[in-house]
């Protein structure tokens, strides 16, 4: 009689081992999801340190070019710092849609044009942008759409409007005269250009729409403080005074209570970048002291801070 070969049916995972294995590539998945996450941020806070390197470029042949550093913010015309710099970051095109900043208002055409995005303050830069944020962010809290951005000029330990005679950084008001902006020439900066601070970042709203004035680098309003940052508190940390702040929907306590201030804040661990006045870029953490910080923050007082101090 012929023979049958019985076929043997190959053995299943039992429940046990199916939960065994999934319990497996869950605790992989557990220590996977870290380091890359890590290894996102690393490479989000690298682009951002060669943005400020761009920033720092831009900003010394400006200076070489005309004498000194553009102004922080002006209201006559209005426009803050960011125009005058277009030049010098290879986007000219969009200062020739702006216009001349010495006579154009940011917030009329071609600067902006109402309810859309074709104005020259809502062509988007990647400059503007740490990948760590929220690139292409917009403001669209009023009709005037805008780009916002994550990096803000230098205005010292002195908040808007400021009492007595403070000690400024490379941006301010000369006499609170929001007309009267600062104007500062790199060459002659007492403290020396590696001993102070030109330019950190900020942060933005979450949603466009949100009425919240950080980031907002192209109005000029004393209130908002848009594209600026202040070295009153160390990075990260106190109270954000701006007069348009979205209290349930911010990463950072805020209030609308007068003199204005806005601290340097970002979303890397534990600090913030900030560029030099030398062109130099440096990682500065949030447990810097704040005497050293408010050192960093000034043109002019006197102070010698070294590397190790941040």
């Amino acid at each position: 009689m012929p023979r049958h070969r019985l076929r043997q049916r190959g053995r299943g995972f039992t429940l046990i081992e199916l939960l065994v294995v999934i319990a497996i590539i869950a605790v992989l998945i557990g220590l996977l999801l870290p380091a890359v996450q890590k290894v996102r941020e690393a490479a989000a806070r690298t682009q951002c340190t060669n943005n400020f390197k761009q920033w720092g470029l831009g900003m010394h042949m400006y200076n070489d070019t005309m004498g000194t550093l553009p102004i922080g913010a002006t209201n006559n015309p209005r426009h803050t710092w960011v125009p005058h710099v277009w030049p010098y970051i290879e986007q000219t095109n969009v200062l020739n849609l702006y216009g001349n900043p010495l006579t154009q208002e940011f917030y009329l055409p071609n600067a902006i044009v109402t309810d859309t995005l074709t104005g020259a303050c809502a062509q988007q830069v990647k400059l503007y942008y740490c990948p760590s944020d929220r690139p292409g962010a917009y403001w669209m809290g009023d009709p005037y759409w805008r780009c916002r951005g994550n990096y803000a000029v230098n205005w010292g330990p002195v908040p808007v409007p400021y009492a007595g005679t403070p000690l400024f950084g490379p941006f301010g008001y000369l006499g609170n005269n929001t007309g009267a902006p600062l104007l500062t020439a790199l060459q002659r900066i007492p403290d020396g250009t590696s001993n102070t601070l030109l330019m950190s970042e900020v942060l933005m709203a979450p949603n466009n729409s949100d009425a919240d004035t950080n980031g907002d680098i192209m109005n000029d309003d004393p209130s908002t403080l848009g594209g600026r940052f202040m070295t009153i508190n160390t990075p990260n940390s106190g109270f954000d005074s701006i007069a348009y702040c979205v209290q349930d929907n911010r990463y950072a306590p805020c209030n609308t209570n007068t003199p204005y201030q806005v601290a340097a804040r970002s979303r890397h661990s534990n600090g913030v970048n900030a560029l030099f006045c030398d062109g130099s870029v440096q990682f500065v953490t949030n447990s810097i002291n704040l005497v050293t910080w408010q050192a960093l923050g000034t043109t002019s007082g006197g102070e010698v801070v070294g590397s190790s101090q941040y």
